[in-house]
């Protein structure tokens, strides 16, 4: 029981100290939920759905209800003269022209039964729909992309600082057996102090290599929606990267890429605008039914009431609006004009951007390879190095040059990788291909 207990205790100061464990799985879907710019793009969901069923409430029946009382502070009596019906004199005669009490209610429903607006505005709604989808998507995709970089960034910067610790580790260890064998008198005191200057410089690099992963790390926690102050581990492993991919087809690129989609959409969106405009010049029919009940009373009561129905038409006709209508005609078809320019545009951009990307992604892999035989060759140098001056056949310069050359050609081969992954999520992006994955 107490073992159990000292392990449950250790357990929490490790997860403490060194914060919770993300793989790439899990950082996604920390930004699919958390990220604030994913977050706005819901929220434009939202106001499309409402956009449309606003839309859809102008071709349902329209119903109000209404009801008043009133009451009269004032008695009102009406005096006249009229002949007594038996008797036949003139007789003052009575009768009250309000009650205490006035009860009424109304109730009215009216039905658009033609308008060419209405239709062509809720299709326009199920065309937005469409377009904030697409665009919302595109934000998703285009933030998860960046995570994906953020990700492997800080995986880079995680292995330059442990390259940098390995060699400040290495130039210690050094200065520590030329200080024991200076102190047997087999090294000498400039030795010695080549040996310190090798591991003093390293410490610096060291400091600068974990602030550099310590901000790439809090960019990322920014992406993600981690508190900047938790402390979180990453685990992934950059040496492992997918091939080189091939040129698809641009009709499939532009089928898939959702930024090129919500513009096709935006365009039938421009394009249903320019139809509502011109829907204003059509007539409108329009029908009502209505009911009224009123009651007059000295008492609470309902009592002489009377009530009514009433069945309506009205049909509008647009005669002369001072040319609004015309120019709101030109103005949408100006919009539609604009976003056909964009599309065109598009299809420049799209075609420039993959044939770079793939221009990117053959350079890293060239890269890759060339830098992957330089690690080779370095190491075995600085092996050879530190056996020379083992016996004392080298000096330390050499082996500080060779440990600098090693960890130069261990970081630009990280790099290189780096570069390719950073290059290939851009690429999965750009033709439309975004994997929820990785690779």
């Amino acid at each position: 029981m107490l073992k159990q207990i000292v392990f449950i205790i250790l357990s929490f100061l490790v997860t403490q100290l060194w914060g919770k464990e993300y793989d790439l799985q899990a950082v996604l879907k920390m930004a699919d939920e958390n990220n604030k710019q994913i977050q706005l793009a819901q929220a434009d969901l939202k106001t499309a759905a409402a956009e449309k069923t606003n839309a859809f409430s102008a071709a349902y029946p329209q119903i109000d209800l209404n009801a008043g009382y009133n009451r009269n502070l004032k008695e009102n009596i009406f005096y006249f003269v009229a002949p007594d019906p038996v008797t036949g004199e003139q007789v003052t005669q009575s009768f009250k022209t309000s009650f205490a009490n006035e009860f009424r209610v109304n109730a009215v429903l009216e039905q658009t039964l033609l308008s060419f607006q209405v239709g062509y505005a809720i299709q326009a709604a199920k065309y937005f729909d469409k377009f904030t989808n697409y665009n919302y998507e595109n934000t998703r995709q285009r933030i998860l992309t960046r995570v994906k970089t953020a990700f492997y960034g800080c995986i880079l910067l995680n292995e330059a600082l442990k390259v940098a610790e390995d060699s400040e580790a290495s130039a210690k260890d050094n200065y520590e057996n030329i200080k024991i064998k200076y102190e047997g008198g087999i090294a000498s005191e400039f030795e010695l102090l080549q040996a310190e200057v090798r591991w003093q410089n390293s410490i610096p690099r060291s400091i600068a290599a974990r602030r550099d992963y310590e901000t790439a790390l809090n960019n990322l926690k920014v992406l993600i929606g981690v508190p900047v102050q938790e402390p979180i581990t990453l685990s992934g492993n950059i040496l492992t990267y997918p091939e080189l991919p091939e040129m698809p087809a641009f009709t499939q690129v532009t089928e898939k890429r959702p930024d090129y989609n919500a513009l096709m959409w935006e365009q039938k969106l421009h394009q249903k605008n320019v139809s509502i405009q011109k829907a204003r010049y059509y007539p409108t029919l329009e029908g009502s039914f209505a009911y009224s009940y009123a009651a007059v009373s000295d008492q609470f009561e309902l009592e002489q009431d009377n009530d009514n129905y009433t069945l309506g038409l009205s049909l509008q006709i647009p005669i002369f609006s001072g040319g609004s209508r015309l120019a709101q005609v030109r103005k949408a078809s100006a919009d539609v004009d604009r976003v056909t320019t964009r599309i065109a545009e598009a299809n420049d951009n799209i075609r420039v951007e993959l044939e770079n990307l793939q221009l990117s992604l053959k350079e890293a892999m060239q890269r890759i390879q060339a830098t992957q035989k330089a690690v080779q060759s370095a190491r075995r140098a600085f092996e050879i190095a530190e056996t020379r001056v083992e016996n004392g056949l080298s000096t330390q310069v050499e082996l500080k040059d060779s440990r600098v050359a090693l960890d130069l050609a261990q970081i630009e081969y990280l790099t290189a990788i780096y570069d390719y992954l950073s290059a290939y999520f851009d690429w999965q992006l750009a033709t439309g291909t975004f994997s929820e994955t990785g690779f």
